[in-house]
């Protein structure tokens, strides 16, 4: 092509440059728009698959708290006991409705009701024919591997199940919920994630059915053709042509057994997704030809000002394609080139701020701001997976707040949650900086720390301790908060995080039965061991087979002399592994519930020998210990009273003495039961006096007679003068508050005339008498009066 003028050649070169330039760069974006668009919509049903199995994790959690509600509900375990199945059902009825949920089941393996196989089914509404093999098959799964989750197909509809045992303390059954996967669960995800959802199911080899949609009419046929082809290729992700339109699919399995499955369809229109784009493209062709004229007139102007903001959006494109959200465009063109820009930057702020809320909701504490469980439970997996490459140790904690459900009862949750936070801080600025710092429950955190023994661990579970010693600030009221921590290690404890994390878990309950703030886990503390088991069987025969003996240690006036009551103290003698003493066995006898039935047996064998003795002019009352599990029984003085008539007794010949840790555990119930003791003139006593938590405002309104100062003050306050001064303030305050005082421990005369001096009322150690077996009491009290002490204080009186 001919020319007449240089100008109009240089117009036509830069002119056709700038418009292959366009042309180039529209054909790039294009192919950036379809290739994203694709990329886009595959990542938005990843994104709707995450929110779909968090929707399923809140609906099994919220099954779950409601189960849990009616398997700790008193009146419902009563009913259970009683066989009343009206009150059975109209519970399972009223828990059902409160939860919205479709299906309650009560299931128990105990022979209280007898039907061909010994399984015996109550349900809150019609139970379908399978709902029976399944509930059974859930529970069995639950007891082989802890799931307690799972899915089933009733009469060709789909249900969400959870289970949770009945314990009373033992597990008696099983409460089992349900959801129907219907069309509100899909309207609900559709709501959440902007996807279209359909839920397919097939039972015993019969055809695909559609369970619930979003889509409507032939569309649904598309969909119904698939579930076969995808089983069989293993493939998740695929386009599907619905009328017309191409759909970017995901086939998630729910529920995939022999005999039943149940898929999630997760579907986004590629052809909606791509068609905002189309639109821009168009307008791009429009501004590129009004380009062209104008670049006539101003070539350099025209061509800068036109291929900046598309190279800036091709920029874009490419790195939304690689998933990289947080580019943006900043522009303050108002033309058509402009609002592209925002719209592009609009588009990836609202990804980046959709992914992040979503990543924030699965995997942080939205109260204390820190990591929660499944946060935890991954990066503790892959910690685990990283100790075993390296050949490193790995140690984890678990901590539990004490006393926190009394806490929020004063002070409010509102404090509880401030609580909280505090305690979230306090953890995090005593972890280093490669640990890994969690809330995990309600009241519990937990914390990774990498390449340490447990030995290690247990040094910085003190500290963490310690940190605790100061009291937090709430309200303008200082609170007092204690933790309990366990402490487990791989691979010395457990080598997958399961384990791990229960071992922990016991380390940390056992921690908070002594009291004792931390503990490393120790196999002793596993109830399922098969020592363990072995020991339910043996001490549960010990019971029954007398293998129990009572021991009494004397508690003498220490102004006198004179033997003023004694303290019965329980031993056991195994026939083959001869004496087992009460550490042994007690702690292992509290976490199963045979504790009650110790404290009976030696409420019965104290009244036995106090009516013995009786006959023989030896009137001393016998004060026996009781569990935090007596102290909450209503029943208990009933029992007391029961054994007074069964021995021909009055009620000064025993006496009951309790821990100030029993009674915190639960105020309102323990108090209720000390009132009751106390208006039958039963004698109470507060033992370990200074290693519980109760504060003076209560101890005052408890009708206790007596407090016991704990021996680990005694044992050395003849040479630390803290404890010395410790057991003087404490003896001062008993006779304040009108109670005598019983010192524990007294080992030597150094330590008794101390006692005397600050005028200590009853004392017992091994100064005066080691436990002995009660049948030797009687040649003991013979001796008592020519013994030294017993001179001595005479000679000093006189």
């Amino acid at each position: 092509m001919k020319f007449k003028s240089l100008n109009t050649r240089i117009t036509f070169i830069f002119l056709v440059l700038i418009l292959s330039i366009q042309i180039v760069g529209s054909i790039a974006i294009r192919l950036s728009i379809e290739k994203n668009a694709r990329a886009s919509v595959n990542e938005q049903l990843v994104l709707g698959e995450k929110i779909f199995l968090s929707l399923l994790d809140q609906n099994s959690e919220s099954l779950s708290q409601g189960a849990r509600i009616l398997a700790i509900d008193y009146g419902f375990r009563q009913a259970i006991a009683s066989n009343d199945d009206e009150t059975m059902l109209s519970a399972l009825n009223n828990q059902q409705k409160r939860l919205g949920a479709n299906i309650s089941v009560f299931y128990t393996s105990t022979k209280f009701y007898t039907t061909a196989d010994d399984h015996q089914i109550i349900s809150g509404e019609k139970i379908y024919s399978d709902v029976k093999s399944a509930v059974t098959a859930l529970v069995e799964n639950a007891q082989g591997s802890g799931n307690f989750k799972s899915f089933a197909i009733f009469n060709n509809e789909p249900y969400q199940l959870v289970a949770v045992p009945v314990k009373a303390p033992l597990t008696i059954g099983w409460v089992i919920m349900g959801f129907k996967i219907n069309n509100t669960l899909a309207k609900k995800l559709h709501k959440l994630s902007n996807l279209e959802v359909t839920f397919v199911s097939r039972a015993n080899e019969s055809n695909w059915s559609l369970t619930a949609s979003t889509l409507t009419g032939h569309s649904i046929k598309s969909v119904m053709t698939q579930p076969s082809n995808i089983i069989d290729t293993k493939t998740m992700n695929r386009e599907i042509d619905i009328g017309g339109m191409s759909f970017g699919s995901r086939y998630v399995s729910i529920l995939n057994s022999p005999n039943q499955m149940l898929y999630a369809v997760l579907q986004r229109s590629i052809d909606e997704a791509t068609a905002p784009y189309k639109n821009l493209q168009l307008t791009l062709l429009i501004l590129t030809i009004f380009g062209a004229f104008v670049f006539a007139i101003s070539i350099y102007y025209v061509s800068k000002y036109i291929t900046k903001p598309i190279t800036d959006l091709v920029q874009v494109a490419k790195s939304l394609e690689k998933g990289n959200y947080e580019v943006s465009i900043t522009t303050d063109r108002k033309d058509e080139l402009g609002e592209l820009s925002r719209s592009f930057s609009s588009m990836s702020e609202a990804i980046s701020t959709r992914e992040k809320s979503i990543s924030r909701l699965a995997y942080f504490d939205e109260l204390t701001h820190l990591p929660n469980r499944t946060s935890f439970m991954l990066r503790l997996n892959k910690a685990l997976e990283e100790a075993e490459v390296t050949k490193q140790q790995l140690t984890i904690f678990i901590l539990n707040l004490n006393r926190f459900k009394q806490i929020n009862n004063i002070l409010g949750h509102d404090a509880g949650d401030e609580i909280l936070r505090v305690v979230a801080q306090k953890i995090k600025a005593t972890a280093r900086e490669q640990d890994f710092v969690a809330r995990i429950a309600g009241v519990q955190f937990a914390m990774i720390l990498p390449d340490t023994t447990s030995e290690v661990g247990l040094s910085l579970a003190n500290d963490l301790s310690k940190s605790f010693e100061s009291p937090i600030l709430i309200s303008m009221q200082s609170v007092d908060v204690s933790a309990s921590i366990g402490i487990a290690s791989f691979p010395k404890h457990a080598k997958n995080e399961a384990k791990l994390l229960t071992r922990a878990e016991m380390a940390m309950y056992a921690a908070k039965a002594s009291r004792v703030g931390t503990t490393v886990f120790d196999k002793s503390y596993d109830i399922n061991s098969s020592t363990n088991l072995s020991m339910a069987s043996e001490l549960k025969n010990a019971i029954a087979g007398n293998q129990l003996i009572m021991y009494v240690q004397p508690k003498i006036g220490i102004a006198t002399s004179k033997l003023t009551s004694l303290e019965a103290l329980v031993r056991w003698k195994h026939p083959e592994k001869g004496f087992i003493f009460p550490d042994q066995f007690i702690p292992f006898a509290e976490q199963t519930g045979y504790i009650q039935l110790i404290s009976q047996w030696m409420l019965n064998e104290a009244a036995r020998y106090s009516q013995i003795w009786n006959t023989m002019n030896l009137h001393y009352p016998i004060a026996v210990n009781i569990s935090t599990r007596d102290l909450i029984d209503q029943e208990l003085p009933e029992k007391i009273n029961a054994i007074f008539k069964t021995y021909n007794i009055d009620d000064s010949s025993l006496s009951l003495e309790i821990t100030e840790s029993s009674i915190m555990d639960d105020p309102v119930r323990a108090l209720a039961t000390l009132d009751k003791l106390s208006g039958m003139n039963i004698k109470l006593s507060i033992d370990d006096f200074g290693t519980g938590y109760s504060s003076l405002a209560y101890l005052k309104r408890l009708p206790v007679n007596e407090l016991k100062i704990d021996k680990s003050f005694i044992l050395k306050m003849e040479q630390d003068e803290s404890d010395k001064k410790i057991v003087q303030s404490t003896i001062d305050l008993g006779h304040n508050l009108g109670l005598k005082v019983v010192a524990e421990g007294i080992e030597n005369q150094v330590v008794w005339d101390l006692l005397r001096k600050m005028g200590c009322d009853s004392g017992q150690g091994y100064y005066m008498s080691k436990p002995m077996p009660a049948s030797d009491f009687v040649s003991w009290i013979n001796l008592w009066d020519s013994s030294s002490i017993y001179k001595e204080t005479q000679l000093n009186i006189d």
